[in-house]
């Protein structure tokens, strides 16, 4: 699953076939195919979560504690199935 988070205004959120926005508007991003996507803002941080760690994490959620851990990570900035558009 790909994010976008905005280091201007502290939003992250998930991408759609329609273009999304922060709430300040700086950072933007939007599927182009099942796989790759786009975004663009000057202060856009795309990340990303692990689906199978998710899905298991979501499937062993416990009643208290911690909660269950899943793998996330900060996208590199050249990455062949997220690209950054020029601003």
């Amino acid at each position: 699953m790909k994010l976008l988070m905005c280091k201007k205004c502290g939003d992250i959120f998930n991408l759609t076939f329609e273009e999304k926005q922060c709430k300040c508007g700086d950072t933007k991003g939007k599927y182009v195919n099942k796989l790759k996507a786009t975004y663009s803002g000057e202060h856009a941080i795309p990340l990303g979560f692990t689906n199978d760690t998710l899905i298991n994490a979501i499937c062993n959620q416990p009643l208290d504690g911690e909660g269950e851990y899943f793998k996330a990570f900060v996208i590199p900035e050249n990455c062949d199935t997220f690209k950054k558009e020029k601003d």
